[in-house]
């Protein structure tokens, strides 16, 4: 293998281990948390809040309805059990008994109001807790996946890092410093050459640049500096 096709190689490898750490910070990132997961766990314990609450206001406004029964039954017995007989009493009475009529109406419609703000929630919660149950199923087999993914991932790296540092220390130090360079300042440190052109800064090459290129030796591009690489 020639110098320029060893300095090619080993971009290609420094390019793979890249994308590999990349794909690796991805997935170790998508076993860490699942966002939709998360959301939607959040937004059945929010429901399941408001559930709380909304049943906890029926349950108080069926003791107040029960209470203003209770005194309703109570009054009417006075009224009609003939053991009052006082004009003025049971005029008092009645006026009680009518007040309270009106309140338990009331009562007893803000407990319709409760009962139906209960029962859509119930049926809301049940969806959502239906929808995390799938989503959480779903994210058990991705999860598995990912595992899979890591390990593979994992893999391919400790390869390529071996790769890696057999191809630099096949090469003198000087090499793989300007390599490093012009790794570090253009991005791309190695560049193909096609019909004499560099693909860099598409400079037409000299003869000589270009036969050197050709021959595999260390050349570089007179324009954007680069190493050139034949196939």
């Amino acid at each position: 293998m020639t110098l320029s096709s060893r300095l090619y190689h080993l971009q290609e490898t420094d390019s793979q281990l890249r994308n590999r750490h990349r794909t690796l910070k991805e997935t170790l990132s998508k076993l860490q948390s699942n966002e939709e997961l998360s959301r939607s766990e959040a937004e059945l314990a929010s429901q399941q809040e408001s559930l709380h609450e909304a049943q906890k206001q029926q349950r108080k406004l069926e003791g107040e309805v029960e209470d203003f029964t209770a005194k309703v039954t109570d009054i009417n017995f006075k009224l009609f059990g003939g053991k009052v007989t006082n004009t003025k009493e049971l005029m008092n009475l009645e006026q009680d008994v009518t007040g309270l009529k009106r309140h338990l109406s009331q009562k007893e419609e803000l407990l319709l109001e409760a009962m139906g703000t209960s029962d859509d929630l119930v049926s809301s919660v049940d969806s959502i807790a239906a929808n995390v149950e799938a989503i959480r199923t779903a994210w058990e087999h991705q999860s598995k996946d990912l595992l899979v993914l890591q390990s593979n991932t994992e893999a391919d790296i400790a390869r390529l890092v071996q790769t890696r540092a057999g191809i630099r220390e096949s090469m003198d130090s000087d090499t793989v410093r300007l390599y490093d360079q012009l790794a570090q300042t253009k991005g791309v440190a190695v560049i193909k050459v096609e019909r004499g052109r560099c693909k860099g800064c598409n400079m037409q090459l000299p003869s000589g640049q270009w036969q050197r290129a050709r021959a595999g030796e260390m050349a570089l591009c007179g324009s954007c500096g680069r190493i050139l690489y034949v196939e």
